[in-house]
């Protein structure tokens, strides 16, 4: 019981019904490990910078949900049509 609620176990599931859920934790792993990697340089005020690595990462969700889409309306109409 136990192993089929292990998180690999749910995170394949979701891969097989969304294939660019994987790539959206990638997409928040990336933005997150990058902010703070330059938080350490960073200049100036601490909430500004806050803001602007929020900004960065909604932009990288908004972006992959984009292609989500996109992918979904190629893979629809790519589909024989039956009348």
């Amino acid at each position: 019981m136990e192993e089929e609620n292990s998180f690999t176990n749910k995170l394949n599931k979701s891969s097989e019904k969304m294939p660019l859920y994987p790539v959206g934790i990638l997409g928040f792993v990336l933005v997150a490990g990058y902010g703070l990697y330059k938080f350490k340089s960073h200049k100036g005020s601490t909430s500004l910078y806050l803001i602007q690595l929020r900004l960065a990462a909604q932009g990288t969700t908004v972006g992959i949900i984009g292609i989500g889409v996109l992918y979904k309306i190629y893979t629809e109409s790519m589909k024989p049509k039956t009348y």
